[in-house]
């Protein structure tokens, strides 16, 4: 009796689990770090017309080069795993007969799914553009009322991500469609991160009320959170101020498997200088945002990459403990932000920011005692400083201990600390910002005394010991 009692105790739990797990896209236990990848927009936007642009429009073609880039110099092994196409993938209509939404069948000769089936076999993930409204930004078919089919279909092609965006619908409809997408797409049976747009279409800044802010963390696993970026640094900065002011609410909605998406990184297109590329993508990673590079990967000029590929601040933005940065303040100009690191033993990452876009450079003194923001605080005796941009640590410091910093225009200083229990006597590897070549040389130096020594060693032991 008690056998079988536990048997239908069993059947009871696993019903209501089946049930929970079918009704929202956060349980599908995906993105649990921020989304890393490339996608077509912005670099490539709607580009159809392949007989005057081959190498720059929307086809099979772009993403199967894409994907082998992304293999063969080592950006998948980095974490940039999706490959995302945007908008202007499908034909202008539907099936007339099955009503599915289909690929343009010029530009994808084989099919959508040979393109998915293309990228799993390199161990890439694909990524998929839906719109909820009528039509998509473009014009072409949306999924309103066709909302079970294009789940269904996704789920045919096989796909690993759908960015669903909410062009050409209502947006006090928004909340509800999301919604029953991700029960749709859980329904499936297939694991699929969602990506919706819906905030960006509300003015919650005004507002925050207007959204339903835990309704949106059950059904998606990254919202964007403001209108698209341009090729212009003050599009970027009014995002950045956006995160001040949403200061005491975003950070808590960020976490494993639910994000903030500023939207697009910019490096490696046109508008930006190196110290506003340093910016973006600084703060991208501090903000715990989705990295997904919107460049074309065969052109990206030399800076960006160097940016894209630095393991510092890929550690920071991949954290595991998933940690939003916060705002800190504001002092002659340069914005004080701090992100707590879990995978950084008693670690943090601060970052300062200047705003000012033209003039000189400030100089800018700083102690690790102002960072303080309504969750975290710097707490210990000493602190190593690890410059994130050139891999080297500079500085020791107490925590009340004043040093400068030397910010130019729209650019921005950033750090690992990590606090150690007492102050210890700077070793080549611990130098000023101003002693990296010195640095270089000191460390090629250990390394040649190193292997000099070890020679001698062999050569005494094979000579002279029996």
């Amino acid at each position: 009796m008690i056998f079988y009692r536990s048997l239908r105790l069993i059947f009871v739990l696993e019903t209501i689990i089946l049930i929970t797990t079918s009704v929202y896209g956060l349980d599908n236990g995906l993105a649990r770090t921020p989304p890393m990848g490339w996608m077509t927009w912005q670099r490539f936007r709607c580009q159809i017309d392949c007989d005057e642009y081959p190498d720059d429009c929307i086809n099979e073609k772009l993403i199967k080069r894409t994907a082998d880039k992304l293999i063969s110099d080592g950006w998948r092994d980095l974490g940039y795993r999706y490959v995302i196409i945007d908008d202007c993938w499908p034909a202008r209509k539907r099936d007339s007969k099955t009503k599915k939404i289909v690929s343009d069948p010029y530009r994808f000769p084989n099919g959508i799914k040979n393109v998915g089936q293309y990228l799993h076999s390199k161990n890439l993930l694909f990524g998929i553009y839906l719109d909820y409204g009528t039509l998509t930004c473009e014009g072409y078919p949306g999924s309103m009322n066709y909302l079970e089919l294009d789940a269904q279909s996704i789920a045919e092609w096989k796909v690993d991500y759908v960015k669903m965006d909410g062009c050409n619908s209502l947006p006090n409809i928004q909340p509800e469609g999301y919604e029953n997408f991700s029960r749709l797409l859980n329904k499936t049976g297939r694991s699929i991160v969602l990506s919706c747009s819906y905030p960006a279409y509300v003015s919650w800044l005004e507002n925050p009320n207007l959204i339903d802010w835990n309704r949106l963390k059950r059904n998606c696993n990254s919202w964007r959170i403001m209108n698209d970026v341009y090729y212009k640094f003050e599009n970027i900065f009014y995002i950045i101020n956006s995160y001040i002011a949403g200061n005491d609410l975003l950070p808590k909605l960020a976490g494993p498997g639910h994000w903030n998406d500023p939207d697009m990184l910019l490096l490696g297109n046109f508008g930006l200088t190196d110290d506003q590329k340093r910016s973006q993508f600084g703060l991208w990673c501090m903000f715990a945002a989705p990295l997904l590079i919107r460049a074309d990967i065969d052109e990206l000029d030399a800076f960006s990459e160097s940016l894209l590929r630095n393991e510092h601040l890929l550690a920071i933005n991949q954290d595991k403990g998933g940690h939003q940065a916060e705002f800190v303040k504001s002092e002659n100009n340069v914005q004080l932000w701090i992100r707590q690191l879990d995978d950084y033993p008693i670690g943090w990452a601060i970052a300062c920011f200047y705003t000012m876009n033209t003039g000189e450079s400030i100089h800018f003194n700083i102690s690790l005692n102002q960072f303080k923001s309504s969750t975290y605080s710097i707490s210990g005796d000493y602190f190593e400083l690890l410059d994130v941009f050139t891999g080297y640590t500079i500085k020791i410091v107490e925590l009340t201990e004043i040093f400068q910093l030397i910010i130019n225009p729209s650019g921005i200083m950033m750090y690992r600390i990590k606090s150690i229990h007492q102050y210890h006597t700077l070793s080549p590897k611990f130098i000023d910002s101003k002693q990296n070549n010195d640095c270089i040389i000191n460390q090629l130096i250990d390394q040649l005394l190193n292997n000099l020594l070890l020679c001698t060693l062999y050569y005494f032991m094979i000579n002279y010991i029996d």
